[in-house]
């Protein structure tokens, strides 16, 4: 299965920076937590083939939002 989960780190100043992708969500919430780990934050899942994008938080609070720009995720 190719990867279709792309991972962004947020930042505060509205810039993002890939962490890298995975196959599923679930991959990709895994993949935050180690990530949090080293660089504690917000981090954005986008579904490449919807555009859906979910945000997470290192606590692990997560919040969904439809497709649409990457800075108004809010």
């Amino acid at each position: 299965m190719l990867p279709s989960h792309d991972i962004f780190k947020t930042y505060s100043d509205g810039s993002v920076l890939w962490r890298g992708a995975v196959e599923s969500v679930e991959a990709a919430k895994a993949r935050i937590q180690t990530l949090a780990l080293s660089s504690p934050g917000e981090y954005l899942i986008l579904n490449q083939s919807t555009g859906d994008r979910i945000r997470v938080a290192s606590a692990g609070s997560v919040k969904m939002r439809a497709a649409g720009d990457l800075r108004n995720c809010g």
